[in-house]
């Protein structure tokens, strides 16, 4: 371990207290916490540490048994932007070439040696309010199985409650945001809503010359399995679509890899779409790559193209573009049952390449020869623990941050953190178009790198918390305040991080200061800290 790592773990040690404010059970509050951090993502830790640096005693809550989220969960390559956007402790932490299982050993030791109570396996239930602000969370206790997935439903509801004067929501999903009657949005906001270029229904990314219906040219018999009955509106137009979501698998071709089991209940009709499209080389009419905004390339005919993957790729991320449209503001069941799908989808796509006589030969003999890296995700059986939630509810508050920053066209006065990954925006759904299959939306571009201030934008403190009629006593670095297309550029893992460091930062100065978050002073109250943490606030000139 480095000095400086090791000097940023043991800082204000000493002044952390044990944290109460966790009680079992339906009675009694216990001694109130001062932070509560909902979300043990890599945001949360630095969420939770930073806090206990600053003297607060935090409590951490994480529904799953593993901290670091995408960060520890399959997401080690670093999508850093502009290196010299990222400060703090994130770019102390934050190493190339770090594995998993280091990852999820590094924030478990941070909460460990600042003194911080992390609840594992418990998740929101219900929020008390009074007076504008959150009093108290009631958490239900729900493991996840075998595999990482959560739970349809709670094993025991009423199991904990946790009552704090600040609290911070990192999760990926703004569920204490949303339980506390804070505003958000989710899907695409229309072109004109913001006047952003890129925003709304997009052109398709791909189409595919394979019947989309059951019996081929017969609307009415329905649409193939994995298929959406989706409709595209009119170029720009608003709609409640999200990027696709996926795991980020770890294969292998070691002999002792662990195996990827068929699906007990295997359908070789599931994946009819793949097979037409083998059977009769299914060739792209329209596509372009993933790259820039003005490059359109053929993106190939193979009908890996729609998601299967390819698993010689270690790092893919095979999905069904649109089958987490219901997850973003979905219930607990709703939300196990996609992640569950994802899953399922991999079993028995896999199943197929091996069995399928539609599989080429070179896909078959992957298939057949890949399973799961071993020493990666060995307590669910290879599987990762964390499905990759790109973006799902987006905070309405008093500031939102739009195309316009990314485009470094403002200058917002009360900087958090910087960021500078350029627009990443995946797929919404596979449809039937025009008689074929398309791929709906999507969009990669590094061009905001190369406009000024090299591409880094500011990310201001009123993006964070929301509006002061709304709730005073909460922050929200992860699902912060942000248009769609805003959102697939700063939603990279180490912006995150950075955002949860300063709201721990700035939960802890509420606390010292008795004041509502909308009530500190930025200039004299938030910044001089931040800055003291070492967080890069200025953009280059």
């Amino acid at each position: 371990m480095t000095m400086t790592r090791r000097r940023w773990l043991q800082a204000g040690s000493a002044a952390v207290a044990a944290t109460a404010g966790y009680t079992r059970g339906e009675s009694g509050a216990g001694g109130p916490a001062d932070v509560c951090v909902y979300g043990g993502t890599a945001s949360g830790v630095m969420a939770a540490v930073a806090a206990a640096r600053e003297g607060s005693r935090v409590v951490l809550v994480e529904p799953s048994r593993w901290l670091g989220g995408m960060t520890g969960g399959g997401l080690v390559h670093i999508d850093w932007g502009r290196r010299e956007a990222v400060g703090g402790a994130t770019a102390t932490l934050l190493k190339d070439g770090l594995t998993d299982p280091e990852y999820r050993r590094l924030f478990t030791d941070l909460t460990a040696e600042h003194g911080i109570r992390v609840v594992k396996e418990h998740r929101l239930q219900s929020v008390e309010r009074a007076d504008g602000a959150i009093r108290s969370i009631t958490l239900e206790h729900a493991p996840p199985d075998r595999f990482g997935c959560p739970a349809e439903q709670a094993a025991v509801r009423d199991a904990a409650r946790i009552a704090a004067r600040v609290f911070i929501d990192c999760s990926y999903e703004g569920d204490l945001m949303a339980r506390a009657g804070v505003r958000y949005t989710f899907g695409r906001e229309s072109m004109d809503e913001y006047g952003e270029s890129l925003a709304g229904v997009r052109p398709a990314l791909a189409r595919y010359t394979i019947d989309p219906y059951v019996r081929p040219g017969d609307a009415a018999s329905g649409l193939l399995p994995l298929l959406q009955d989706y409709v595209p509106g009119p170029l720009g137009s608003a709609d409640k679509q999200t990027m696709g979501y996926g795991f980020r698998w770890k294969f292998s071709i070691k002999p002792d890899r662990l195996p990827i089991d068929a699906p007990a209940d295997y359908d070789p009709r599931t994946f009819e779409l793949y097979r037409r499209g083998f059977q009769s080389k299914a060739n792209i009419i329209e596509g372009r790559r993933m790259r820039s905004l003005d490059t359109y390339e053929p993106a190939g005919g193979r009908i890996y193209s729609l998601g299967a993957g390819n698993l010689a790729r270690a790092l893919w991320a095979p999905t069904v573009y649109g089958c987490n449209a219901d997850y973003p503001d979905g219930d607990y069941a709703t939300r196990s049952q996609i992640w569950r799908f994802h899953q399922e989808f991999l079993r028995g796509v896999t199943h197929f390449l091996k069995t399928d006589p539609a599989a080429p030969a070179d896909q078959r003999a992957k298939a057949e020869s890949h399973g799961f890296e071993p020493g990666v995700f060995d307590d669910t059986g290879g599987w990762p623990h964390q499905m990759y939630v790109r973006e799902a509810r987006r905070m309405r508050a008093a500031y939102v941050l739009t195309q316009r920053d990314l485009e470094a066209g403002t200058s917002p006065d009360d900087p958090v953190g910087l960021a500078s990954y350029g627009v990443d925006d995946w797929p919404y759904a596979t449809h039937p178009l025009d008689g074929g299959v398309a791929l709906q939306g999507g969009e990669f571009s590094m061009l905001y790198l190369t406009n000024r201030h090299r591409g880094i934008y500011a990310i201001p403190y009123r993006a964070i918390v929301p509006r002061r009629e709304e709730c005073t006593n909460l922050i929200v670095p992860v699902c912060c305040s942000a248009s769609h297309i805003a959102m697939t550029s700063l939603r990279m893992e180490p912006v995150w991080m950075i955002l949860g460091e300063s709201a721990g930062i700035v939960a802890a100065t509420a606390v010292t200061l008795e004041r509502p978050v909308q009530d500190l002073d930025y200039a004299t109250d938030i910044r001089p800290r931040l800055r003291a943490a070492g967080q890069r606030l200025d953009r280059p000139a």
